[in-house]
């Protein structure tokens, strides 16, 4: 049989500057307009969910789905050192109250990888005043939102820095280009580059960030204590090749990328887990993907069952309960991403029957958005964004995994029809 516990989380996600548009006092977006730029085009509107997010919430609590997973921007909140938007607060209380009154647990992420263009300025993620700096802004956050969150969680991601220097995945920084586009990133930010979250890993940023996450997660705890309170990262399915070399370059990468994060989670809550594919360690000490496998349009191997494996790893770990904050697939073919989806969940049925305690998939993401240095070519979402009138179209993907969430089972007839389209109106409906 294909159910899944009572009181299983079934949600979607999305993160600010992936969707809400017009997000200049971000960091990110500084990095966007840099001429050459690290990013192949700007975020610009994204998907205009700042003002459409009654609308997005509505279509998500209409599937069946019963979670939504969102970020808070730091850059909205705290537009300058110590200076708090009242006007910003109020509008995530919109957001959250929108989620209520449709049925649908909020999930808030209060840091999904932008931060402020002053926390940049001044070191940001390289510089040790970021702990302080997160904690306060978690605090007044947390005093104003957190109690009515069903979940929250600190740091998207807390392991991503080092694991794309580990997995030499900064390939922006290389080429003939690559000095010319630094120097521009850095004279628009107005720092080094290191102080935008994804490229500050290495040395150091281990202990500054889990030491900002600890005091975020005593803020949000202090705020709410009825809420859970953990962080999410970035676990993967990790092979190494059949070489004594290959497995101790394997013990190298877990070394750097999931122990000090690990053991960061030992007065959480829960623990975020998010998982894409699978990485193969080889004997010359480089991570990769298996020669000859299927890639997404992200480059990532085709590895829907990898979830299951990162779900055991990060229990076998840690003995949290686990929340799986985002699983999905990049692809123009909404096919393959129903199959993937489907996969996903057995091998998480599976770990569940085995004992593994998991409260809840939510699948990234809600909508096709921004994706980063990438912009908006790969497109992971549930729901189809029309880059010129924000059309929004439901895809068959979407309608499937309502329907498993609202009999909280896979044992499902497969819908083939195609999804409704809706205008996504720019008055919230929240």
């Amino acid at each position: 049989m294909g159910e899944f516990p009572s009181g299983f989380v079934w949600g979607a996600a999305t993160a600010a500057h992936q969707v809400e548009g017009g997000n200049w006092n971000a960091d990110c977006w500084a990095l966007e307009h840099a001429r050459p730029s690290l990013f192949v085009e700007p975020s610009g509107d994204a998907c205009d969910h700042a003002a459409r997010y009654g609308d997005d919430i509505a279509l998500l609590a209409g599937l069946g789905l019963n979670a939504y997973r969102f970020s808070i921007e730091w850059a909205r909140i705290e537009p300058e050192e110590g200076a708090f938007s009242m006007a910003a607060l109020d509008h995530y209380r919109r957001v959250i109250e929108a989620c209520w009154t449709r049925g649908v647990q909020p999930i808030g992420t209060f840091h999904h990888f932008t931060s402020p263009r002053w926390v940049a300025r001044q070191g940001g993620w390289a510089d040790d005043r970021i702990i302080d700096c997160f904690a306060r802004y978690c605090e007044r956050t947390a005093d104003a939102l957190a109690h009515e969150l069903a979940w929250a969680c600190t740091i998207n991601e807390i392991n991503i820095p080092d694991t794309l220097v580990a997995q030499k995945r900064l390939r922006a920084l290389d080429g003939p280009e690559a000095a010319e586009r630094r120097a521009a990133a850095q004279s628009a930010l107005g720092a080094p580059l290191e102080s935008f979250y994804l490229f500050a890993g290495g040395a150091g940023y281990a202990e500054r960030a889990c030491a900002a996450h600890a005091k975020a997660r005593d803020a949000i705890g202090a705020a709410a204590p009825h809420v859970p309170v953990g962080m999410t990262m970035s676990i993967q399915e990790d092979e190494a090749e059949d070489h004594d070399d290959a497995r101790e370059a394997l013990a190298r990468y877990r070394a750097a990328v999931y122990a000090p994060y690990y053991a960061a989670t030992a007065k959480d809550d829960f623990i975020g887990v998010q998982t894409y594919t699978r990485m193969m360690h080889f004997r010359d000490g480089r991570p990769g993907r298996p020669k000859g496998c299927v890639r997404t349009m992200m480059g990532y191997e085709y590895r829907p069952e990898a979830l299951g494996f990162a779900c055991r790893d990060a229990w076998a770990q840690t003995r949290k309960p686990i929340l799986v904050t985002e699983s999905g697939i990049a692809t123009a073919n909404d096919a393959e991403r129903r199959a993937f989806i489907r996969t996903a969940l057995d091998s998480v049925r599976d770990a569940l029957a085995d004992g593994v305690d998991i409260r809840g998939y939510v699948y990234w993401t809600l909508l096709d958005n921004y994706e980063w240095l990438s912009g908006y070519r790969p497109t992971f979402g549930l729901i189809g964004v029309d880059r010129v009138t924000q059309r929004r179209a439901l895809k068959p993907s979407a309608a499937m995994l309502g329907a498993i969430a609202r009999v909280n089972s896979l044992d499902i007839a497969e819908p083939i029809e195609e999804g409704i389209v809706g205008a996504g109106a720019a008055v919230g409906l929240g």
